[in-house]
């Protein structure tokens, strides 16, 4: 139930690109130029492909590091890292706000529940969208410049937990991608799963959040039920 998902809430952490703000920044894009960070520095791509953005360049990091190639690792660390960075950035200044996302964050702020967003874009990046949006920047954020490990891994999700001082059984993560889901399980937070309209109605089923949205305006609403 909605209801239990909602009470009690110590913080409520978000993820940013499709959840608060849409950019439009293009994934599929991103995926071939860190394939071709793989090639370029002697990491066979197809080994990879399989796996998510980030994932690809630790394990190029890791391939080269295993070698005995550490300064070629740092090295396709920062190149992969200044591709990424392009294209986030060139998307950053078009964002705009997801529809009820500054209705949502006001309902909860109204109940004292603090609000952190995990992001695993560049900081620079995700600064300009909550500009653009007109969200604004008044938000503890990590970026994947702050943590070491980036959701999936929980650790991303318990560090903003920690600098909130909220317990992460009192807590709630909202994301639109089932990662967004699996770190908030891992790191034992509730979940809501934000579902986009491109994507199928069981895009959530094998990580199975608390609940599923398809707006984030039924979340809003479900406060005003909640304190009625």
């Amino acid at each position: 139930m909605m209801n239990n998902v909602l009470r009690d809430l110590d913080a409520v952490l978000f993820d940013l690109d499709g959840t608060l703000v849409e950019t439009n920044i293009d994934f599929a894009l991103m995926r071939e130029e860190m394939l071709g960070v793989a090639g370029e520095f002697g990491v066979a791509p197809e080994s990879a492909r399989a796996m998510d953005i980030l994932a690809i360049v630790e394990y190029v990091c890791d391939t080269l590091n295993a070698r005995g190639l550490p300064e070629r690792a740092d090295e396709a660390r920062r190149e992969a890292m200044r591709r990424l960075e392009r294209i986030e950035l060139f998307h950053s200044e078009t964002a705009r706000e997801v529809e009820s996302a500054q209705a949502l964050i006001a309902a909860l702020r109204d109940r004292g529940v603090k609000v952190g967003i995990v992001t695993r874009n560049c900081r620079r990046a995700s600064e300009i969208s909550l500009e653009a949006s007109g969200l604004g920047v008044g938000f503890l954020m990590l970026s994947r410049e702050d943590v070491r490990n980036t959701k999936p891994h929980p650790d991303h999700l318990m560090r903003a937990l920690e600098i909130l001082d909220a317990r992460p059984d009192r807590s709630l993560m909202v994301g639109d991608h089932t990662m967004d889901v699996e770190a908030g399980k891992a790191a034992g937070m509730r979940t809501i799963g934000l579902l986009a309209p491109e994507r199928p109605r069981d895009f959530f089923r094998k990580v199975e959040p608390d609940e599923v949205v398809e707006s984030l305006r039924e979340i809003v609403d479900a406060f005003v039920d909640l304190d009625s």
